[in-house]
This record gives structure tokens, C-alpha cells and sequence, in this order.
């Protein structure tokens, strides 16, 4: 027998909760009202969109990647990229016991990953790990993250870099992130991670995608890295809105 998923339960779970407080209503004689349609939320459970959501990112010069997830069955050690691919690596953390499997290098700003994950609830958050390389001379903004029960989106913007940190044109970096979702998310039920990036800024004004300057890239759909620079940094508002199905 396949065992119910996570979000299976929660839903079951939600709905014994709806179907006891039905029947307290019917025995304790209180009135209730029914939604209009006008009133009713129709937004798929589960489903939304969220600008400048809270992340933690590490950039770091290194061969591997400075955030992963360990195999159960390995070593740990941190994986060796395919250098071909920009867009590395997505995966989910919807669980404290796949947190603890979430490595983070020995570097400047293990601290502040570490403090990340252990602040995450996964009663009604999901972690998403999503590793990029970047071009050295420059930057990705994470400009909004957009996730439903099977698939998640993340948009970036790509500006250059200050004009004073020193970099070479023909060089990649890492840049792996922790991306807050406020949503209970199953890591076996999401099948689709997806990924943009573009150049320009962000506009995160409601409903409107990245705005920015430039052609727009696919980052492509990613399969569910000694002597090293880094970068850390902490960014998000929390800010989120409901979407009713589709691409944000």
C-alpha cells in the first residue's frame, strides 16, 4: 500500500477538522452563513506567488557548489557539476529530516544558512535550494518565486556587478539559494522546477513579472558545488499574493 503524501494528509486532515466543526454547529444551535460566489476564494490550495520572498544566498569562486543536499546512500561530499549547465540544481526541503541532509560548505556565511533553515516552520513553510552559475562580473537578484502542488518558477534579474569588485570576464561562480515558501509544499508531488533569467531590475509591483532591460533567458528545467570567496547575503519582505492557476 503507498503511503498518503505529505500534503494528502494535511489535506485530510483539514478536512476532518471542517467536518467536526459542521456537526458542533448542528448540535450547539449556532447560526451560520454560506459564501457568496463572489466571496468564495477559488485559489488552488497550496498555490501563489511571492516578491522578494526571504532567501539566504551564498556566492562563492569554488569548482562545486556551496549549499547542496547530501544523498542518504553517499558520502556527503559535495557534488561535481556538469560545467556545461548554467542553471545547476533545484530541489526541495519540505521536511526537518531533509533539512538535515542540507550541507553547507565551510566558508563565510555557514552561520547564517544554518540560523535559516533551523527559523524555517515546515508545518506551514517549504525550503527550495536552487543553485545558478553566473558570469563573475555579475549579479542575480531573485526577483519573485511562484509555486502550485506540482511546480515551482523562480525569476531573477541579472545586473553587473559594482564597478570596484575586481572579476574576470571569463569566469563562473556559484550562487546557491535558500528560498523561503510560505506553503506547505510535497517535495514527491513537485515535478516541474523552472527558471528565467534576464537583465535589468525587478519590478515587483502585484501581478507583473520581472521588468527588465534586456532579452530574457530560460534557465532551463532542472533534475531532482578550496581556497574560495564568497559572498552571503539575506533579502526578503515576505511579501505574497494568491494566483489562480497557471504561470504568474
Amino acid at each position: 500500500m503507498v503511503p498518503p503524501t505529505r500534503r494528502r494528509f494535511l489535506h485530510g486532515a483539514a478536512g476532518i477538522a471542517a467536518a467536526l466543526a459542521g456537526c458542533s454547529g448542528l448540535t450547539g444551535g449556532s447560526a451560520s452563513s454560506t459564501a457568496t460566489a463572489g466571496e468564495r476564494d477559488d485559489t488552488p490550495p497550496d498555490s501563489g506567488r511571492a516578491t522578494d520572498p526571504d532567501s539566504v544566498v551564498l556566492r562563492t569562486n569554488s569548482e562545486r557548489p556551496p549549499i547542496w543536499l547530501t544523498d542518504p546512500n553517499g558520502d556527503g561530499e559535495r557534488p561535481d557539476p556538469d560545467d556545461r549547465r548554467l542553471h545547476i540544481a533545484s530541489t526541495l526541503v519540505d521536511s526537518p529530516g531533509r533539512a538535515d541532509r542540507v550541507a553547507v560548505a565551510d566558508i563565510d556565511g555557514k552561520e547564517r544558512v544554518t540560523a535559516f533553515l533551523d527559523a524555517t516552520d515546515f508545518a506551514s513553510e517549504t525550503l527550495y535550494l536552487e543553485t545558478n552559475r553566473v558570469e563573475e562580473c555579475f549579479e542575480l537578484t531573485l526577483c519573485s518565486v511562484s509555486w502550485s502542488p506540482d511546480d515551482i518558477e523562480t525569476d531573477y534579474a541579472r545586473t553587473i556587478r559594482p564597478y570596484n569588485e575586481a572579476c574576470a570576464v571569463e569566469n563562473r561562480v556559484f550562487e546557491a539559494r535558500l528560498i523561503r515558501i510560505p506553503a506547505a509544499l510535497d517535495e514527491g508531488e513537485v515535478h516541474s522546477h523552472g527558471s528565467s533569467i534576464g537583465s535589468g531590475t525587478c519590478n515587483r509591483g502585484p501581478g507583473m513579472a520581472a521588468e527588465r532591460s534586456g532579452d530574457e533567458s530560460d534557465a532551463g528545467t532542472a533534475e531532482s558545488g578550496d581556497g574560495e570567496a564568497t559572498t552571503v547575503a539575506e533579502s526578503g519582505s515576505g511579501a505574497t499574493e494568491s494566483t489562480s492557476g497557471g504561470d504568474a
